[in-house]
């Protein structure tokens, strides 16, 4: 392994001075620097910890590129934290609801969403999507839409997964599409119950 390499790309990548990985490390700032400039190599215990944080660099997105695709999606999505405000809406959520963006973003979605929704928000906090207890949830029931100039009903089919943001917060992604009656009817016979939820463990 090209120690130097590895540790100067990865601190680089994540835009770390040394001395901010070198505490994340439990080790001096000049220790990165002999490092990063081959002098010699780190020892196990880094070298583990430098492994889980480069392959955490592959599995958990930036949160700026995922919450900018989510805002692009022609479809109704959204992302909430863990004290249900938006923190992302997508585009054809925002055409849904009939609010613009600035509306939306960094205000509570139980403004905006009632309904059986409100519930299924309630659902997921206590059930630990924003402990990573679930994998994900599906729900199905009416979300009322509320855009200050009146209220729309629907009745909507949502899969909710957690999300791990670049700085480590647990954020929901709301993933949804619209039903008639008899589609609605079909999917709540065919799962039993409006809200399944599949734990990690």
């Amino acid at each position: 392994m090209n120690w130097p390499s590895i540790i100067r790309n990865f601190r680089m990548s994540k835009r770390l001075k040394q001395a901010a990985l070198a505490a994340d490390l439990g080790v001096t700032q000049a220790m990165i620097s002999r490092w990063e400039n081959g002098e010699s190599d780190p020892p196990d215990r880094v070298k583990r910890r430098m492994a889980e944080l480069v392959q955490d660099a592959f599995v958990v997105a930036p949160a700026p590129t995922w919450v900018d695709l989510v805002t692009l999606n022609p479809g109704i999505e959204f992302v909430t934290d863990s004290m249900g405000m938006f923190k992302a809406i997508s585009a054809g959520a925002l055409e849904l609801f009939g609010v613009s963006r600035e509306a939306v973003e960094g205000r509570p979605a139980s403004r905006f969403l009632g309904g059986d929704f409100a519930a299924t928000m309630e659902a997921l906090r206590t059930k630990g999507m924003f402990r990573s207890d679930l994998v994900f949830a599906q729900s199905l029931g009416t979300v009322e839409i509320n855009n200050g100039s009146g209220t729309t009903a629907l009745l909507c089919d949502f899969i909710h997964w957690p999300r791990i943001s670049e700085v480590r917060a647990i954020y929901c992604v709301h993933s949804g599409a619209v039903l008639d009656p008899a589609k609605y009817e079909r999917r709540l016979e065919l799962r039993g119950q409006k809200i399944v939820t599949r734990k990690t463990f």
